[in-house]
């Protein structure tokens, strides 16, 4: 089973990134996509913004967006 499925994944995180970077996509891991399990948005919102923390590429970063991967509507947005 793979980490996580772009396709079927829950939550898409998109980073925009300063100047002629590129963004950084990310998408939540297979474990909380599963139907039924009980983990909100908020909570797999939260453990995304954890696992970016302290990264280097987190410095050309201006704004952080999640997104419902499946209806693509914006859920929360940090700057």
């Amino acid at each position: 089973m793979p980490i996580f499925d772009k396709n079927t994944a829950r939550i898409k995180m998109v980073a925009l990134t300063k100047g002629e970077q590129k963004n950084i996509t990310w998408y939540s891991l297979a474990k909380f996509d599963e139907p039924g399990n009980g983990v909100s948005d908020t909570t797999i919102i939260k453990k995304m913004l954890s696992r970016i923390k302290g990264k280097p590429e987190m410095s050309q970063v201006m704004c952080i967006q999640f997104y419902d991967n499946q209806t693509k509507q914006l859920i929360e947005e940090y700057k």
